[in-house]
């Protein structure tokens, strides 16, 4: 009767590990269907409107008016962070030759420094010939270069390679700087296993430690 108890008890926690798990797959398929990875430029003001029962949202919106005119949304799918970074960036060197070309130049040799610090070749290779495949094609400065840009972005296959390769450079800034970055992981962990638990992990959401690594490159 005990075994029977224990069996009745496994099977139930299995069944709930389904259920869970088909839920958040009803979630992901209903946000995947319903917002764009990258949407369109939006007034700043309708970010307003959005909270306009919110008095702290409010006034939080309002001074990003004071700076800036335009949003665009990304698709909560835990890759928000580096999908957002790597679109607005580009975006910005379409118009700024002078830092595209250095920027062109880094994103170059970045393959090799990330091979330098032990990552896999063949792998490094995948992603990064994608990564300079879709900065290539940003590099005119035209109108043509801007739906060029938006249009990569919103295709899932190209998107997710510029998100997974942005996710290497992190890591491997992140152990480059590991005496550094150290003394802010949580958890009794090492950077390394910061790294392969959290920074590359498709889908994770991105930590301070992460966004202060690729912002200072």
């Amino acid at each position: 009767m005990g075994d029977s108890l224990r069996s009745n008890a496994s099977d139930s926690a299995v069944n709930q590990d389904e259920l869970i798990l088909q839920q958040q797959r009803s979630i992901e398929k209903e946000i995947s269907e319903s917002i764009p990875l990258i949407g369109d430029k939006e007034l700043l003001k309708s970010l307003e409107r959005e909270y306009d029962e919110d008095q702290v949202y409010l006034s939080k919106a309002k001074e990003l008016g004071q700076k800036y005119s335009y949003i665009r949304r990304t698709r909560p799918d835990g890759n928000c962070f580096f999908r957002a970074f790597s679109y607005a960036y580009l975006e910005r060197l379409i118009n700024n030759k002078e830092e595209y070309d250095k920027f062109r130049e880094l994103a170059a040799q970045s393959k090799n420094n990330l091979v330098a610090l032990g990552f896999p070749q063949f792998t490094v290779e995948d992603f990064h010939d994608t990564f300079m495949e879709v900065i290539d094609k940003v590099g005119g400065g035209t109108e043509a270069n801007h739906a060029e840009l938006h249009k990569f972005f919103n295709e899932q296959g190209y998107s997710d390679y510029i998100v997974v390769y942005l996710r290497l450079i992190t890591s491997g800034q992140l152990q480059k700087e590991a005496d550094f970055y150290q003394n802010f992981i949580e958890g009794d962990r090492t950077v390394v296993e910061f790294c392969h638990q959290v920074c590359r992990m498709k889908l994770s959401q991105c930590t301070k430690n992460q966004i202060t690594s690729i912002s200072l490159q």
